[in-house]
């Protein structure tokens, strides 16, 4: 290193004094600052991101809270945290008017239901059972119909409660759930009905007869298997009224 001084005008008439500066002679240090620069700049512009100053992509905040909720539900943790969870990934539901997309119908697996949805208990059971949802014509065999399917057994014993499912004049995001029910077993292939409400009717011992209001909080629309779609009750048969879920496409 070799110092040398340059001479510095005087300011409010005092005399001229020598300021010593420093410059680097080795190529190596001259053509290692511009990397420490960008260093210094990747550096300082990915705290702000952190920090929150400068937004994450959509796209990327869309990723993280995904798999925090698929994390949350494999980890088994309790229903505020995974609340939580998905109500931050509901913030960034791209699909528009979901009640009304092509991208509804489907095979979906029940992957979690908060603790108050009755269904819930069939993730609690201590034999081998999958509940399931289909939505669709294709799937139903019906236009306007929707179905829940309980597979114990690995299939040997269903039970499939079926009803009106159909878009809310309303609300483009919402799903009504309505009779007529039909509660039905599927045993060693024989149907054996169960119980139906029809509209107008009044409760029975096991179905009830109310409109159930389903928002469609988030919805993936690829139309793939592995999709996801969160759901909630916000209005209906008190017995549901309150419930979240959280289905896969199978």
């Amino acid at each position: 290193m070799r110092v040398s001084t340059r001479s510095v005008r005087p300011t409010f008439g005092h005399r001229r004094v020598a300021r010593p500066s420093c410059h680097a002679s080795s190529p190596d240090a001259q053509q290692g600052a511009p990397a420490r620069t960008r260093r210094n700049v990747l550096h300082f512009f990915g705290a702000l991101g952190l920090s929150g100053l400068l937004p994450l992509p959509a796209h990327a905040t869309e990723a993280d809270a995904r798999q925090r909720l698929l994390d949350a539900i494999k980890a088994k943790k309790g229903d505020e945290e995974v609340i939580t969870v998905l109500r931050e990934l509901a913030k960034s539901n791209s699909t528009a008017g979901a009640a009304r997309s092509p991208a509804l119908a489907g095979r979906w697996n029940l992957l979690w239901a908060s603790s108050n949805a009755e269904v819930s208990r069939v993730k609690r059971l201590p034999i081998p059972a999958e509940s399931t949802q289909l939505l669709g014509k294709d799937f139903v065999g019906e236009e306007g119909r929707g179905a829940n399917l309980i597979d114990i057994f690995n299939g040997a014993v269903e039970v499939k409660l079926s009803s009106a499912a159909v878009p809310d004049d309303k609300a483009n995001d919402t799903i009504v759930i309505g009779p007529p029910f039909y509660l039905e077993l599927h045993l060693g292939g024989v149907n054996i009905p169960i119980q139906d409400t029809q509209p107008g009717g009044g409760r029975k011992s096991i179905l009830g007869n109310e409109l159930n209001y389903f928002r469609q909080l988030y919805l993936e629309d690829s139309g793939k298997p592995g999709d996801l779609r969160v759901s909630e009750v916000y209005e209906g048969d008190p017995a549901v009224k309150g419930s979240i879920f959280v289905h896969e496409r199978t």
